[in-house]
């Protein structure tokens, strides 16, 4: 298992239909979230928020192909008075589409969120906020993630999600997981894309 980190510009497109596909399947089929018509492909998962320059981080493998991800970009205030923001806007940055399969490894929601809190870190960002699910929460808590509940509608969910403030200084993460590598695409990848037979897994 491997984490690599890209931006939507620099997938080599097999990757991102394998990306598409894997949101599909997670958000789309599972969750049952809908896909707007005008960003609709068969099969696959994008929305508005697919700029070139967002950053991703994919877990991958050879056996199971993409089997997690993360959406990694700046958070723009609501569009809509009443809500109060507790943090500078330049501060934070917004995690969206976090998904892990668990049944790949149970500790792959940990290793994205390490990954997740040291760009944000490098990049001069002092927390994430992003959306969890109570499943979500309980893990954070048994790991000793630190992250405190935010007020809703700062950022938009889905009815079973609510939106938490991640601080980018997490020891417990630290201590389990400091020296993990990223890779690029290029170093994971099998040449010329990804597996050949991604969609026989689907």
């Amino acid at each position: 298992m491997k984490i690599i980190q890209t931006q939507f510009k620099d997938m080599p497109s097999s990757l991102l239909a394998e990306l598409g596909a894997y949101r599909y399947s997670v958000f789309a089929r599972g969750e049952g979230w809908s896909i707007p018509p005008r960003l609709s492909t068969p099969g696959q998962e994008y929305d508005k928020y697919d700029r070139s320059d967002v950053t991703w981080l994919l877990a991958w493998s050879a056996r199971e192909g993409i089997c997690g991800c993360a959406r990694l970009m700046p958070w723009k205030e609501p569009e809509y008075d009443g809500v109060v923001i507790p943090f500078e806007q330049q501060s934070v940055w917004e995690m969206s589409r976090f998904s892990a399969r668990l049944d790949v490894s149970s500790e792959l929601p940990l290793t994205l969120l390490w990954h997740a809190v040291q760009i944000s870190e490098q990049n001069g960002i002092e927390s994430i906020i992003s959306s969890a699910t109570p499943m979500l929460e309980k893990m954070f808590s048994s790991h000793n993630v630190e992250y405190e509940p935010l007020t809703p509608g700062l950022i938009r969910s889905e009815d079973n999600l609510f939106a938490i403030r991640i601080p980018v200084k997490q020891p417990a993460l630290a201590e389990k997981y400091r020296g993990a590598r990223r890779f690029s695409p290029e170093e994971v990848l099998p040449s010329l894309g990804v597996s050949l037979n991604w969609q026989s897994r689907r």
